[in-house]
Protein backbone atom coordinates (compact mmCIF):
# COMPACT_ATOMS: atom_id res chain seq x y z
CA UNK A 1 0.00 0.00 0.00
CA UNK A 2 2.78 2.42 0.91
CA UNK A 3 4.44 1.89 -2.49
CA UNK A 4 1.16 2.75 -4.23
CA UNK A 5 0.84 5.93 -2.17
CA UNK A 6 4.47 6.84 -2.89
CA UNK A 7 4.00 6.22 -6.61
CA UNK A 8 0.94 8.47 -6.67
CA UNK A 9 2.85 11.24 -4.85
CA UNK A 10 5.84 10.92 -7.19
CA UNK A 11 3.69 10.90 -10.34
CA UNK A 12 1.69 13.90 -9.16
CA UNK A 13 4.82 15.86 -8.25
CA UNK A 14 6.46 14.93 -11.55
CA UNK A 15 3.37 15.89 -13.54
CA UNK A 16 3.12 19.29 -11.86
CA UNK A 17 6.78 20.01 -12.54
CA UNK A 18 6.62 18.88 -16.14
CA UNK A 19 3.57 21.04 -16.73
CA UNK A 20 5.31 24.09 -15.22
CA UNK A 21 8.43 23.36 -17.29
CA UNK A 22 6.41 22.99 -20.49
CA UNK A 23 4.47 26.20 -19.94
CA UNK A 24 7.40 28.26 -18.67
CA UNK A 25 7.19 31.01 -16.07
CA UNK A 26 5.39 34.25 -16.87
CA UNK A 27 8.08 36.25 -15.04
CA UNK A 28 11.57 34.85 -15.53
CA UNK A 29 13.99 35.70 -12.71
CA UNK A 30 17.17 37.56 -13.77
CA UNK A 31 19.38 34.65 -12.67
CA UNK A 32 17.35 32.21 -14.76
CA UNK A 33 17.74 34.40 -17.84
CA UNK A 34 21.47 34.79 -17.16
CA UNK A 35 22.01 31.02 -16.81
CA UNK A 36 20.19 30.50 -20.10
CA UNK A 37 22.34 33.11 -21.86
CA UNK A 38 25.56 31.60 -20.47
CA UNK A 39 24.44 28.15 -21.64
CA UNK A 40 23.82 29.65 -25.07
CA UNK A 41 27.32 31.16 -25.04
CA UNK A 42 28.76 27.70 -24.31
CA UNK A 43 26.72 26.13 -27.09
CA UNK A 44 27.15 28.76 -29.80
CA UNK A 45 30.58 30.22 -29.14
CA UNK A 46 32.19 27.62 -26.92
CA UNK A 47 32.83 30.32 -24.30
CA UNK A 48 31.57 30.76 -20.76
CA UNK A 49 29.88 34.11 -21.28
CA UNK A 50 26.41 35.58 -21.66
CA UNK A 51 25.28 35.52 -25.26
CA UNK A 52 22.15 35.74 -27.36
CA UNK A 53 18.85 37.66 -27.27
CA UNK A 54 18.21 39.72 -24.17
CA UNK A 55 21.85 40.07 -23.17
CA UNK A 56 22.33 43.46 -21.43
CA UNK A 57 24.75 45.97 -22.89
CA UNK A 58 26.84 45.62 -19.72
CA UNK A 59 26.10 42.09 -18.47
CA UNK A 60 27.39 40.75 -15.19
CA UNK A 61 30.54 38.69 -15.65
CA UNK A 62 29.65 35.07 -16.36
CA UNK A 63 32.43 34.01 -13.98
CA UNK A 64 30.31 35.37 -11.11
CA UNK A 65 27.78 32.60 -11.74
CA UNK A 66 28.18 28.99 -10.68
CA UNK A 67 29.19 26.88 -13.68
CA UNK A 68 27.33 23.62 -13.02
CA UNK A 69 23.88 24.60 -14.28
CA UNK A 70 24.92 26.48 -17.44
CA UNK A 71 27.33 23.68 -18.37
CA UNK A 72 24.48 21.17 -18.02
CA UNK A 73 22.03 23.32 -19.99
CA UNK A 74 24.68 24.13 -22.58
CA UNK A 75 25.19 20.39 -23.16
CA UNK A 76 21.42 20.00 -23.65
CA UNK A 77 21.44 22.85 -26.18
CA UNK A 78 24.32 21.18 -28.05
CA UNK A 79 22.69 17.76 -28.32
CA UNK A 80 18.96 18.59 -28.37
CA UNK A 81 18.87 22.06 -29.92
CA UNK A 82 18.64 25.57 -28.54
CA UNK A 83 15.33 25.13 -26.77
CA UNK A 84 14.93 26.33 -23.18
CA UNK A 85 11.80 24.19 -22.84
CA UNK A 86 13.81 20.98 -23.29
CA UNK A 87 16.27 22.18 -20.66
CA UNK A 88 13.43 22.98 -18.24
CA UNK A 89 11.89 19.53 -18.79
CA UNK A 90 15.24 17.84 -18.08
CA UNK A 91 15.64 19.86 -14.88
CA UNK A 92 12.06 19.01 -13.89
CA UNK A 93 12.86 15.29 -14.19
CA UNK A 94 15.95 15.71 -12.00
CA UNK A 95 14.00 17.79 -9.48
CA UNK A 96 11.30 15.11 -9.29
CA UNK A 97 13.96 12.59 -8.20
CA UNK A 98 14.09 14.48 -4.90
CA UNK A 99 10.60 13.14 -4.07
CA UNK A 100 11.53 9.44 -3.72
CA UNK A 101 14.87 10.45 -2.19
CA UNK A 102 12.99 12.48 0.43
CA UNK A 103 10.88 9.41 1.13
CA UNK A 104 13.99 7.25 1.55
CA UNK A 105 15.54 9.74 3.96
CA UNK A 106 12.33 10.05 5.97
CA UNK A 107 12.09 6.27 6.28
CA UNK A 108 15.67 6.17 7.51
CA UNK A 109 15.08 8.90 10.06
CA UNK A 110 11.69 7.88 11.48
CA UNK A 111 9.85 5.27 9.42
CA UNK A 112 7.34 5.05 6.59
CA UNK A 113 4.93 7.71 7.88
CA UNK A 114 7.73 10.29 8.02
CA UNK A 115 8.90 9.28 4.55
CA UNK A 116 5.47 9.62 2.95
CA UNK A 117 4.76 12.93 4.69
CA UNK A 118 8.12 14.37 3.62
CA UNK A 119 7.66 13.17 0.04
CA UNK A 120 4.23 14.81 -0.12
CA UNK A 121 5.61 18.12 1.17
CA UNK A 122 8.41 18.31 -1.37
CA UNK A 123 6.12 17.09 -4.17
CA UNK A 124 3.44 19.75 -3.65
CA UNK A 125 5.37 22.72 -2.25
CA UNK A 126 4.19 25.54 -4.56
CA UNK A 127 7.52 27.36 -5.00
CA UNK A 128 9.36 24.22 -6.09
CA UNK A 129 6.66 23.58 -8.67
CA UNK A 130 6.72 27.18 -9.93
CA UNK A 131 10.51 27.19 -10.19
CA UNK A 132 10.31 24.31 -12.68
CA UNK A 133 9.20 26.96 -15.16
CA UNK A 134 12.64 28.57 -15.02
CA UNK A 135 16.29 27.56 -15.29
CA UNK A 136 17.50 27.80 -11.69
CA UNK A 137 20.04 26.01 -9.53
CA UNK A 138 17.77 25.15 -6.59
CA UNK A 139 15.89 22.14 -8.06
CA UNK A 140 19.14 20.57 -9.27
CA UNK A 141 21.01 21.35 -6.05
CA UNK A 142 18.18 20.01 -3.88
CA UNK A 143 18.32 16.59 -5.54
CA UNK A 144 22.13 16.48 -5.33
CA UNK A 145 22.18 17.47 -1.65
CA UNK A 146 19.65 14.91 -0.45
CA UNK A 147 21.35 12.28 -2.59
CA UNK A 148 24.70 13.13 -0.97
CA UNK A 149 23.15 12.86 2.51
CA UNK A 150 21.72 9.41 1.75
CA UNK A 151 25.09 8.28 0.36
CA UNK A 152 26.84 9.53 3.49
CA UNK A 153 24.53 7.42 5.65
CA UNK A 154 25.06 4.44 3.36
CA UNK A 155 28.83 4.87 3.56
CA UNK A 156 28.61 4.89 7.36
CA UNK A 157 26.54 1.70 7.33
CA UNK A 158 28.79 -0.20 4.93
CA UNK A 159 32.08 0.86 6.50
CA UNK A 160 34.04 0.44 3.25
CA UNK A 161 36.38 3.12 1.91
CA UNK A 162 34.94 2.82 -1.59
CA UNK A 163 31.49 3.75 -0.25
CA UNK A 164 32.75 7.28 0.46
CA UNK A 165 33.41 8.00 -3.22
CA UNK A 166 29.72 8.50 -4.11
CA UNK A 167 28.95 11.14 -1.45
CA UNK A 168 32.16 12.96 -2.39
CA UNK A 169 31.19 13.08 -6.07
CA UNK A 170 27.69 14.31 -5.24
CA UNK A 171 29.05 17.01 -2.92
CA UNK A 172 31.48 18.09 -5.64
CA UNK A 173 28.63 18.35 -8.15
CA UNK A 174 26.60 20.32 -5.60
CA UNK A 175 29.48 22.77 -5.19
CA UNK A 176 29.65 23.21 -8.97
CA UNK A 177 25.96 24.15 -8.90
CA UNK A 178 26.05 26.20 -5.66
CA UNK A 179 29.62 27.35 -4.84
CA UNK A 180 28.94 27.84 -1.12
CA UNK A 181 28.78 24.05 -0.78
CA UNK A 182 32.53 23.90 -1.32
CA UNK A 183 32.99 25.54 2.09
CA UNK A 184 30.09 23.53 3.53
CA UNK A 185 31.71 20.30 2.32
CA UNK A 186 34.93 21.28 4.09
CA UNK A 187 33.01 21.94 7.32
CA UNK A 188 31.20 18.62 6.96
CA UNK A 189 34.48 16.78 6.50
CA UNK A 190 35.96 18.49 9.55
CA UNK A 191 32.95 17.54 11.67
CA UNK A 192 33.05 13.91 10.51
CA UNK A 193 36.77 13.75 11.24
CA UNK A 194 36.56 15.26 14.73
CA UNK A 195 33.54 13.20 15.79
CA UNK A 196 35.04 10.02 14.36
CA UNK A 197 38.39 10.56 16.08
CA UNK A 198 36.67 11.31 19.39
CA UNK A 199 34.60 8.13 19.18
CA UNK A 200 37.32 5.75 17.96
CA UNK A 201 40.26 7.46 19.67
CA UNK A 202 42.39 6.93 16.58
CA UNK A 203 43.21 8.43 13.18
CA UNK A 204 41.24 5.79 11.26
CA UNK A 205 38.37 8.21 10.40
CA UNK A 206 40.91 10.26 8.44
CA UNK A 207 40.87 7.76 5.56
CA UNK A 208 37.14 7.82 4.67
CA UNK A 209 37.00 11.60 5.04
CA UNK A 210 40.04 11.93 2.78
CA UNK A 211 38.40 9.70 0.17
CA UNK A 212 35.25 11.83 0.27
CA UNK A 213 37.18 15.08 -0.09
CA UNK A 214 39.40 13.72 -2.85
CA UNK A 215 36.32 12.57 -4.78
CA UNK A 216 34.79 16.03 -4.47
CA UNK A 217 38.03 17.68 -5.60
CA UNK A 218 38.23 15.43 -8.68
CA UNK A 219 34.87 16.84 -9.79
CA UNK A 220 35.92 20.45 -9.20
CA UNK A 221 39.56 20.25 -10.38
CA UNK A 222 38.97 20.60 -14.17
CA UNK A 223 36.99 23.81 -13.70
CA UNK A 224 39.54 25.18 -11.21
CA UNK A 225 42.31 24.48 -13.71
CA UNK A 226 40.33 26.24 -16.43
CA UNK A 227 39.79 29.27 -14.16
CA UNK A 228 43.51 29.47 -13.36
CA UNK A 229 44.36 29.43 -17.05
CA UNK A 230 41.78 32.14 -17.74
CA UNK A 231 42.47 34.48 -14.80
CA UNK A 232 45.97 33.64 -13.63
CA UNK A 233 44.75 33.21 -10.04
CA UNK A 234 43.20 30.46 -7.96
CA UNK A 235 39.41 30.58 -8.40
CA UNK A 236 38.04 27.19 -7.29
CA UNK A 237 34.56 27.63 -8.81
CA UNK A 238 33.39 31.21 -9.40
CA UNK A 239 34.21 34.83 -8.74
CA UNK A 240 31.69 37.22 -7.23
CA UNK A 241 32.30 36.25 -3.61
CA UNK A 242 33.51 39.77 -2.87
CA UNK A 243 30.37 41.29 -4.35
CA UNK A 244 28.06 39.06 -2.31
CA UNK A 245 30.11 39.68 0.85
CA UNK A 246 29.86 43.46 0.40
CA UNK A 247 26.13 43.29 -0.35
CA UNK A 248 25.63 41.02 2.64
CA UNK A 249 27.50 43.35 4.97
CA UNK A 250 25.67 46.53 3.90
CA UNK A 251 23.50 47.14 6.96
CA UNK A 252 21.34 49.98 5.50
CA UNK A 253 19.87 47.40 3.09
CA UNK A 254 18.22 45.56 5.97
CA UNK A 255 19.46 42.28 4.51
CA UNK A 256 17.77 42.78 1.13
CA UNK A 257 20.47 42.70 -1.60
CA UNK A 258 18.14 44.48 -4.04
CA UNK A 259 18.29 47.59 -1.86
CA UNK A 260 22.09 47.89 -1.74
CA UNK A 261 22.70 49.72 -5.04
CA UNK A 262 19.71 52.12 -4.73
CA UNK A 263 20.77 53.14 -1.22
CA UNK A 264 24.39 53.63 -2.29
CA UNK A 265 23.33 55.85 -5.19
CA UNK A 266 20.93 57.92 -3.08
CA UNK A 267 23.36 58.36 -0.19
CA UNK A 268 26.48 59.04 -2.31
CA UNK A 269 25.79 61.60 -5.07
CA UNK A 270 29.41 61.45 -6.26
CA UNK A 271 29.03 57.71 -6.84
CA UNK A 272 25.93 58.31 -8.96
CA UNK A 273 27.87 60.82 -11.05
CA UNK A 274 30.77 58.37 -11.45
CA UNK A 275 28.41 55.59 -12.56
CA UNK A 276 26.86 57.89 -15.16
CA UNK A 277 30.28 59.02 -16.37
CA UNK A 278 31.85 55.57 -16.60
CA UNK A 279 28.90 53.58 -17.93
CA UNK A 280 27.01 56.22 -19.88
CA UNK A 281 23.82 54.98 -18.22
CA UNK A 282 21.23 56.59 -16.03
CA UNK A 283 22.45 55.56 -12.55
CA UNK A 284 18.94 54.54 -11.52
CA UNK A 285 18.88 52.06 -14.43
CA UNK A 286 22.40 50.70 -13.97
CA UNK A 287 22.68 47.11 -12.77
CA UNK A 288 23.78 46.43 -9.21
CA UNK A 289 27.06 44.81 -10.25
CA UNK A 290 27.96 47.87 -12.37
CA UNK A 291 27.33 50.19 -9.44
CA UNK A 292 29.46 48.03 -7.14
CA UNK A 293 32.22 47.80 -9.74
CA UNK A 294 32.45 51.59 -9.92
CA UNK A 295 32.40 51.82 -6.12
CA UNK A 296 35.26 49.30 -5.87
CA UNK A 297 37.38 51.02 -8.51
CA UNK A 298 37.04 54.33 -6.67
CA UNK A 299 37.96 52.83 -3.31
CA UNK A 300 40.82 50.52 -4.42
CA UNK A 301 41.83 51.30 -8.02
CA UNK A 302 44.81 48.94 -7.97
CA UNK A 303 42.75 45.89 -6.94
CA UNK A 304 40.35 43.67 -8.85
CA UNK A 305 36.67 44.40 -8.28
CA UNK A 306 36.10 41.16 -6.40
CA UNK A 307 39.08 41.61 -4.08
CA UNK A 308 38.21 45.25 -3.39
CA UNK A 309 34.59 44.47 -2.54
CA UNK A 310 35.69 41.58 -0.31
CA UNK A 311 37.97 43.94 1.63
CA UNK A 312 35.21 46.52 1.94
CA UNK A 313 32.74 43.88 3.10
CA UNK A 314 35.08 42.59 5.80
CA UNK A 315 35.73 46.17 6.87
CA UNK A 316 32.02 46.92 7.22
CA UNK A 317 31.46 43.86 9.41
CA UNK A 318 34.47 44.62 11.63
CA UNK A 319 33.54 48.29 12.01
CA UNK A 320 29.96 47.44 12.96
CA UNK A 321 31.16 44.78 15.43
CA UNK A 322 33.32 47.41 17.15
CA UNK A 323 30.89 50.33 17.12
CA UNK A 324 27.44 48.75 17.46
CA UNK A 325 27.47 44.98 18.08
CA UNK A 326 23.77 44.96 19.02
CA UNK A 327 22.81 46.46 15.67
CA UNK A 328 24.99 43.87 13.94
CA UNK A 329 23.31 41.07 15.89
CA UNK A 330 19.90 42.40 14.89
CA UNK A 331 21.01 42.63 11.28
CA UNK A 332 22.23 39.03 11.31
CA UNK A 333 18.97 37.86 12.90
CA UNK A 334 16.95 39.66 10.23
CA UNK A 335 18.99 37.96 7.52
CA UNK A 336 18.43 34.52 9.06
CA UNK A 337 14.73 35.35 9.25
CA UNK A 338 14.79 36.34 5.59
CA UNK A 339 16.35 33.01 4.59
CA UNK A 340 14.06 30.66 6.51
CA UNK A 341 10.86 32.41 7.57
CA UNK A 342 10.21 34.86 4.76
CA UNK A 343 10.06 32.37 1.92
CA UNK A 344 9.66 33.42 -1.69
CA UNK A 345 7.28 36.36 -2.02
CA UNK A 346 5.19 34.63 -4.70
CA UNK A 347 4.06 32.22 -1.98
CA UNK A 348 4.35 34.12 1.27
CA UNK A 349 2.78 37.40 0.19
CA UNK A 350 -0.56 35.71 0.87
CA UNK A 351 -1.53 34.66 4.40
CA UNK A 352 -2.30 30.98 3.55
CA UNK A 353 1.04 30.59 1.79
CA UNK A 354 2.87 32.26 4.65
CA UNK A 355 1.19 29.96 7.19
CA UNK A 356 2.04 26.91 5.09
CA UNK A 357 5.69 27.95 4.87
CA UNK A 358 5.89 28.64 8.62
CA UNK A 359 4.21 25.33 9.46
CA UNK A 360 6.69 23.34 7.36
CA UNK A 361 9.65 25.20 8.88
CA UNK A 362 8.33 24.68 12.44
CA UNK A 363 7.69 20.98 11.83
CA UNK A 364 11.23 20.60 10.48
CA UNK A 365 12.64 22.11 13.68
CA UNK A 366 10.56 19.66 15.70
CA UNK A 367 11.80 16.79 13.56
CA UNK A 368 15.41 17.93 13.93
CA UNK A 369 15.01 18.10 17.71
CA UNK A 370 13.58 14.58 17.70
CA UNK A 371 16.65 13.26 15.88
CA UNK A 372 19.06 14.64 18.46
CA UNK A 373 18.48 11.67 20.76
CA UNK A 374 17.21 8.95 18.43
CA UNK A 375 19.65 9.39 15.53
CA UNK A 376 22.75 11.30 16.69
CA UNK A 377 24.88 10.54 13.61
CA UNK A 378 22.14 11.62 11.20
CA UNK A 379 21.36 14.62 13.40
CA UNK A 380 24.93 15.90 13.22
CA UNK A 381 25.09 15.75 9.43
CA UNK A 382 21.67 17.28 8.80
CA UNK A 383 22.12 19.97 11.46
CA UNK A 384 25.54 20.94 10.11
CA UNK A 385 24.16 21.35 6.59
CA UNK A 386 21.32 23.54 7.82
CA UNK A 387 23.45 25.63 10.17
CA UNK A 388 26.36 26.11 7.78
CA UNK A 389 24.03 27.10 4.92
CA UNK A 390 22.43 29.62 7.26
CA UNK A 391 25.83 31.02 8.27
CA UNK A 392 26.79 31.45 4.61
CA UNK A 393 23.53 33.30 4.07
CA UNK A 394 23.90 35.66 7.01
CA UNK A 395 27.49 36.48 6.05
CA UNK A 396 26.85 36.89 2.35
CA UNK A 397 23.51 37.41 0.56
CA UNK A 398 20.48 36.32 2.59
CA UNK A 399 18.26 34.95 -0.14
CA UNK A 400 15.30 32.62 0.54
CA UNK A 401 16.62 30.60 -2.38
CA UNK A 402 19.30 29.25 -0.04
CA UNK A 403 16.53 27.52 1.91
CA UNK A 404 14.92 26.22 -1.29
CA UNK A 405 18.13 24.37 -2.18
CA UNK A 406 17.69 22.48 1.11
CA UNK A 407 13.92 22.06 0.86
CA UNK A 408 13.96 18.28 0.19
CA UNK A 409 16.04 17.91 3.35
CA UNK A 410 13.69 20.27 5.23
CA UNK A 411 10.71 18.28 3.95
CA UNK A 412 12.21 15.06 5.32
CA UNK A 413 12.59 16.70 8.72
CA UNK A 414 9.03 18.03 8.50
CA UNK A 415 7.88 14.48 7.80
CA UNK A 416 9.66 13.39 10.98
CA UNK A 417 7.94 16.23 12.86
CA UNK A 418 4.54 15.12 11.53
CA UNK A 419 5.23 11.50 12.49
CA UNK A 420 6.29 12.54 15.99
CA UNK A 421 3.16 14.68 16.40
CA UNK A 422 1.00 11.78 15.20
CA UNK A 423 2.64 9.45 17.71
CA UNK A 424 1.90 11.88 20.53
CA UNK A 425 -1.72 12.24 19.49
CA UNK A 426 -2.16 8.47 19.39
CA UNK A 427 -0.28 7.72 22.58
CA UNK A 428 -1.71 10.40 24.87
CA UNK A 429 -5.43 9.51 24.60
CA UNK A 430 -4.50 5.86 25.12
CA UNK A 431 -2.50 6.70 28.25
CA UNK A 432 -5.41 8.72 29.65
CA UNK A 433 -7.88 5.88 29.11
CA UNK A 434 -5.87 3.10 30.71
CA UNK A 435 -7.71 1.28 33.44
CA UNK A 436 -6.39 1.79 36.95
CA UNK A 437 -6.03 -1.26 39.13
CA UNK A 438 -8.21 -1.22 42.27
CA UNK A 439 -6.37 -2.49 45.32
Amino acid sequence: MRLIVLMLIVLAGLGLRLDAAWQGSESNLPDSAAYERIARGIDVRGEFEQSGPGTPAQPQQASNYSPGLPLFVGAIFTFAGDDARIARLALALIAALSIPLTYMLGVRLHGVAAGLAGAAIVAFYPTLIGDAGMILTEPLAGTLIIGAVLMLFRAKDRGRLSSWIAPGILLGLTAMVRPEYLAITALLALMLLLVGMAQERSLRPLLPVAVMLLSAMVVIAPWTTRNFAETGRLVPISTGGGQTLFAGSYIPSGGDPQKVAPHLLSSRPTLALAVERETGEDPSLASSDRVLAVLASRAYPAMTTDAALARMGRGQYLQEARTDPLALAGFIFSKAHRIWWRGRSALTDQVPGKLLHWLIAALSLAGLAGLARSRPYEFRIVALLLVSATLVGVLFVASPRRALALWPLVSSLSGVGIALAGSLLIRNPWSRRRTVAIP
